[in-house]
């Protein structure tokens, strides 16, 4: 899994998720139809796995249909598992409502991104599984740690680093 970003304009930030996170918003479309409509679900968790290995898991600490294409989720955390731990992704959202039919969720409370490389968070996100395109907006603070100016790699990847 790899996870390009880039802040564009005031206060937006861009995300491109590649590789398993599509399956993972594909596994919460079909698993919320099985959700009666009005019924809260409490400590939900959701794997996705790929090629047979776990590729993400959304927790939530409450899950509600809310009509036929609408799920809201109640302190939502979506890790999104890469080759090596230091590509994981962690996505911390208190609320969110994800569009079964439209494949997107949304999330109008201050959320956060979270990899051993970064860490970003807004006043809102939405994250499209189809394109695998999220954005954050509102008042966005990046980081961006320990990295070289050239590389783009910590220190520590870097030949000849002490």
């Amino acid at each position: 899994m790899r996870l390009a970003g880039a802040c564009i304009g005031a206060g937006y930030f861009l995300a491109v998720f590649c590789a398993g996170s599509q399956e993972a918003e594909s596994s919460m479309s079909a698993f919320g139809k099985w959700i009666p409509q009005g019924f809260v679900n409490r400590n939900v968790v959701i794997p996705s796995f790929n090629d047979g290995k776990l590729g993400s898991r959304l927790t939530a600490a409450t899950l509600v249909r809310l009509d036929d294409d609408r799920l809201e989720a109640g302190r939502t955390v979506i890790e999104i598992y890469g080759d090596t731990p230091p590509q994981d992704t962690r996505v911390e959202m208190p609320g969110a409502i994800f569009h079964m039919t439209a494949n997107v969720l949304r999330s109008g409370e201050r959320s956060r991104v979270i990899r051993s490389d970064f860490e970003a968070e807004g006043d809102s996100m939405v994250f499209d599984a189809t394109t695998s395109i999220g954005a954050m907006k509102g008042r966005v603070k990046t980081f961006i740690f320990d990295t070289g100016p050239q590389t783009g790699q910590s220190k520590q990847s870097q030949p000849g680093a002490d």
